[in-house]
């Protein structure tokens, strides 16, 4: 097959979770491949954003949640599914591409269920340690399956599974610049959900930490609601910080920080892990079958993070591990050692090179 003919689908739902693994195999898609990558997801206005500043098009398709839905919800989601496979299926007719890739979310659903019936090549990525609600019934009928966590092998079938990591973009796989060993610099995000107890918690933890003011810097990336309110707390408890809603400059951020404390969602743990970061991870506690839990454990065990239960994480809590961490450097080099070794970089071009043998068998 020429290259310049392949044409790729890549699907998946609009949360960052499954469009950023998305987005980054679609620019390997188009590096390795010089493929005609078409992204097909859900019509929300800050995915279309992303998808357009990273210049992949992309089409809306038709797909409703079922999980976390109310009876009523989840029977409209059910009498709507022939409709959602039928307008799926004549999108793929339309663009005909030689293989569909399923990142998760529902959207990914009635399109992966429509390249089978069409006898499209289909192969699924899925980030978590424990798969989602979609990806558990596409891998029934995929090809070749992706896994972020090795352990998520265990509800495939052996023979099409594949462990390669979680896709990330580029930017986190660069060389970063010389991290200055002082001041210690603590990054915090609290993702793009249930960021505001950690916000509460980190300023509480500043008055144990009082004693460290002068050796530590804070960068908190807070969410829209909480930006004011902890600026004015890390000012009023006289901590150096850096204090920002969102920030596009996450690499480089993650570059200069000495700890994380974040949420466990995938792509931040491959961020991570790429940089060698150390970290305290408090999962979001209402993800979907508690999958941010299993996925902080992965690296726990590996002794590239802590835990800390979002109903256990105080103030007096993290300011005893970032005080434990100061004092034990010997600890934290172990730990971003652990956290380097568990780095799959080369996620996104085994990924790619998994589709391409689908389509030459073809």
């Amino acid at each position: 097959m020429h290259q310049e003919s392949l044409r790729v689908v890549i699907v998946g739902g609009g949360t960052g979770g499954h469009l950023f693994p998305g987005i980054a195999a679609a620019r390997e898609f188009q590096a390795a491949w010089g493929a005609e990558v078409t992204f097909l997801t859900t019509p929300k206005a800050v995915t279309a954003r992303i998808l357009e500043s990273y210049r992949i098009p992309w089409r809306a398709v038709s797909s409703r949640a079922l999980l976390g839905q109310g009876l009523f919800a989840r029977l409209r989601t059910y009498f709507s599914l022939p409709g959602h496979l039928r307008e799926a299926r004549a999108v793929l007719k339309e663009l005909a591409p030689h293989l569909v890739l399923g990142v998760g979310g529902h959207a990914a659903g009635p399109v992966g269920v429509a390249a089978w019936s069409l006898r499209i090549p289909l192969a699924i990525h899925e980030q978590n340690a424990i798969p989602g609600f979609t990806n558990r019934w596409l891998g029934r009928l995929a090809d070749r399956i992706f896994l972020s966590f090795p352990d998520t092998a265990k509800a495939f079938p052996a023979e099409r599974t594949c462990w390669v990591g979680n896709p990330i973009r580029e930017e986190f796989l660069a060389s970063p610049p010389p991290r200055p060993d002082a001041p210690f610099t603590v990054l915090l995000m609290g993702g793009s959900q249930g960021a505001h107890h950690l916000n509460v918690q980190t300023i509480a933890a500043l008055p144990w930490l009082a004693d460290y003011r002068e050796r530590l810097h804070f960068i908190h990336l807070t969410g829209e609601a909480d930006r004011e309110t902890v600026a004015a707390g890390y000012g009023q408890a006289g901590f150096s910080a850096e204090v920002e809603a969102f920030s596009h400059e996450v690499p480089r951020l993650m570059a200069r920080a000495h700890l994380l404390v974040c949420r466990a969602g995938a792509s931040s743990l491959a961020e991570l892990t790429a940089l060698g970061r150390a970290a305290l991870l408090v999962p979001y506690p209402f993800a979907a079958n508690n999958h941010q839990e299993l996925n902080a454990r992965f690296l726990e065990s590996a002794g590239a993070a802590q835990v800390i239960l979002n109903k256990e994480f105080t103030g007096e809590v993290l300011a005893a591990k970032i005080r434990h961490l100061l004092a034990s450097p010997e600890m934290l080099a172990a730990m971003e050692t652990a956290s380097l070794s568990l780095a799959k970089p080369h996620a996104a071009q085994e990924i790619v090179a998994g589709c391409r043998e689908l389509v030459d068998k073809t």
